[in-house]
């Protein structure tokens, strides 16, 4: 029986496939190319009854995947290049990212996230409600995926995030669409904010993710081009220390760029890494003694300043901890990974805030408050 099962799920999954052959690379694409500003790894074209989405690795700069969308009351035009077909717009997705949950939401599509990984870190009120009375489907860890649900589920496609040299295992041999999810490898925080747009036609709601970017694209520049005009740019230093390791935003990391364009001078933009760099505690000493703000992101139990020399008691010998200048953010309690990476704009008016408060009067923190002593 256990055999016939796995025959079973195996034929279920190849017949929901919706690819028609690979990609070529150098296959042209005759249409309409829309104007995207800011990322460096999409291209979407439009062309006559279907819309071609073109995603670039960041690692090679090959082509990693071609997706072709067609409405699905529409029939497949018979010239459509290679790649993998997608009837739009999709209404059963299994996802495994609150960033695109919270994304999926916001675009007014609650009811297409069928299935997710690890249900229990889902923070999004209306899916945690979904999940508890069945409507969603926990499809287990992300790492070890539950196939019998995900045969069970049968969704239109599944939202994945891409690594370097990496693959998705069982997802693969079950042969259901992926959306590669590669935004957050882009070098700008509007860049991978204007994915919103792709996955917005994926929805069938292309011209509200039109919209929605635009207005964070214009809420972003806006303000960074005030911030330019001030001539004071505080020195900023960020995070703690992990067990041997002090890890920095890179300078041309989208969190470096943030911390830039809210007119920090931002210690470590020297280094002009899109990741992080793992750093000695003496060098950070050695550069950020005498900073002037402090960020800092962590989960678990509250910090204070009698609590941070109990873990560590090199951070007594910053500035920002002796003039009791650290700003911090208790991603247990607060909604930032979810909510900023399609909201850029929000995060760097915050930033603003407390770097150049001249600017921005009156603002209540979002993420970041004050610590507190004890």
């Amino acid at each position: 029986m256990k055999n016939i099962l796995n025959w079973l799920l195996i034929i279920t999954a190849l017949a929901t496939t919706s690819c028609k052959g690979s990609a070529s690379e150098g296959e042209a694409v005759v249409g309409d190319t829309l104007q995207l500003r800011h990322t460096s790894l999409l291209t979407i074209v439009e062309c006559d009854g279907y819309t071609v989405t073109d995603i670039k690795s960041p690692w090679s700069g090959k082509l990693l995947h071609r997706y072709i969308l067609v409405d699905k009351n529409s029939s497949v035009p018979a010239d459509i290049p290679r790649g993998t077909l997608l009837r739009t717009p999709l209404d059963s997705l299994l996802i495994f990212s609150t960033v695109h949950a919270e994304l999926i939401c916001n675009l007014g599509h609650t009811d297409a996230v069928t299935g997710v990984c690890e249900g229990e870190y889902m923070t999004q009120p209306a899916l945690k409600e979904r999940i508890s009375n069945g409507k969603i489907t926990d499809c287990g860890s992300s790492l070890n995926i539950n196939s019998e649900r995900v045969v069970q589920l049968s969704p239109q496609a599944i939202w994945v995030l891409p690594y370097e040299n990496g693959g998705y295992g069982k997802l693969e041999r079950m042969h259901y669409p992926l959306i590669e999810c590669a935004e957050y490898m882009e070098n700008s925080p509007l860049g991978g904010a204007e994915w919103m747009r792709f996955y917005g036609r994926l929805l069938g709601e292309g011209k509200r993710a039109d919209s929605l970017f635009n207005v964070v694209e214009n809420n972003y520049i806006a303000l960074r081009d005030r911030v330019k005009r001030c001539e004071r740019r505080p020195t900023l230093m960020c995070e703690l220390k992990s067990s041997s390791a002090w890890y920095m935003p890179g300078g041309n990391s989208t969190m470096g760029q943030l911390y830039n364009d809210a007119g920090a001078n931002y210690l470590f933009a020297c280094h002009d890494r899109t990741g992080s760099l793992p750093l000695a505690f003496e060098a950070v000493l050695n550069r950020a003694a005498d900073a002037d703000f402090w960020f800092i992101k962590y989960g678990g139990a509250r910090k204070t300043y009698k609590s941070l020399p109990t873990e560590f008691d090199g951070y007594t010998h910053f500035r920002p901890y002796k003039e009791r200048n650290i700003y911090e953010c208790r991603l247990s309690e607060k909604r930032f990974y979810e909510e900023t990476p399609f909201r850029p704009d929000i995060l760097l008016q915050e930033f603003v805030s407390i770097i150049h408060p001249e600017i921005i009067e009156d603002y209540e923190l979002r993420y970041y408050e004050k610590m507190q002593e004890e």
